[in-house]
């Protein structure tokens, strides 16, 4: 039967669990003291009583707010009666005789209906190509889409998309009067103020709010008005172009894609690399620190693991009688 010292033996296999739970540790050590300074910061206390007498008036406003988020008639929107926002966009793939002269045609379309371009790229005579962004006012959406087809001999490919944005729609400007009640509540509230310290803690969460509603409004005027103009993206080719057998070789841009995305991927590697020397005075300090701690934790946990081992002393030889002699045969 094995003795009590080479149970507690510190055997190769011991050795490999106590690295394994010093190096645990050590990672959960590590964990911690990152993770308590930002779990420590100060915040500036407010003084709750002071918001008191418009806990009534957020209640109304979120029970508000949780109405108009309901359905009216299958359509997402709300409880109250509001006309469905639908975000309408097409695009068009035209053959013209004159792509750049269609495209001008096109901003002039535009115009006509009171919309206007967005972005026109017009090719090379040789390339015979012509693109276009436009806006026009969605209730002229059927008729400036009948006009714009007029502008080519044939309609390559044609996509329409209508997204309803209803519930977006009504959801943001609940959202935004929700903000502005808050902050007419803080305004309230920084005029009672009495102390300093309100006055600071009343600031600090009205810049806050305010930066909220700017975010919101911004929001809010993209959406209404994508909802207000619908998109046209159109794209022009010649007649020409159009009867080739789909062969469209161009060494010269495929170069310049290629050398574009080449002095790309350098500039990615140069960055790259100049984060990684910049970041290697940390890197080194974390590794010295955690090689210094588990040399010194190995060392502690063996001296421990030591001090359980009993040591043992080898027997004492037993003393002859002096009067002994030697044994008879």
């Amino acid at each position: 039967m094995a003795s009590a010292r080479e149970m507690i033996a510190f055997t190769p296999r011991r050795q490999g669990i106590a690295m394994g739970f010093l190096a645990a540790l050590l990672g959960i050590a590590l964990l911690i003291a990152v993770s308590v300074p930002n779990l420590m910061r100060l915040r500036v206390p407010i003084d709750t009583t002071a918001f008191a007498p418009f806990a009534m008036e957020n209640q109304q406003l979120a029970a508000a707010r949780n109405k108009i988020s309901g359905t009216i008639g299958g359509v997402p929107g709300g409880g109250v009666a509001a006309d469905r926002k639908i975000v309408k966009t097409a695009q068009l793939s035209l053959v013209a005789a004159d792509p750049a002269q269609a495209a001008e045609a096109a901003r002039t379309v535009a115009e006509q209906f009171g919309g206007y371009a967005v972005s026109l790229r017009v090719g090379t005579q040789e390339s015979g190509r012509a693109q276009l962004t436009i806006r026009v006012p969605a209730a002229q959406f059927e008729e400036a889409r009948a006009a714009l087809h007029k502008l080519g001999s044939r309609t390559e490919d044609e996509q329409i998309q209508a997204e309803d944005v209803t519930h977006q729609y009504v959801d943001t400007e609940a959202t935004l009067k929700s903000y502005r009640a808050e902050q007419e509540q803080y305004l309230q509230i920084l005029r009672r103020a009495g102390s300093v310290k309100d006055v600071l803690a009343v600031t600090e969460k009205l810049a806050d709010v305010r930066e909220r509603i700017e975010r919101t409004e911004a929001e809010f005027r993209s959406l209404s008005q994508q909802v207000a103009m619908a998109s046209f993206t159109i794209s022009l080719r010649s007649a020409t172009e159009a009867q080739t057998f789909g062969l469209h070789w161009r060494p010269l841009y495929q170069i310049k894609v290629a050398f574009r995305e080449g002095m790309e991927s350098l500039a990615e590697y140069g960055v790259t690399m100049l984060a990684v020397l910049m970041r290697l005075p940390a890197i080194a300090l974390w590794a010295v620190t955690i090689l210094l701690a588990l040399k010194y934790g190995w060392a502690l946990l063996r001296r421990y693991w030591a001090g359980l081992v009993p040591r043992t002393q080898p027997a004492a030889p037993e003393p002859q009688s002096p009067m002994s002699g030697p044994a008879m045969p």
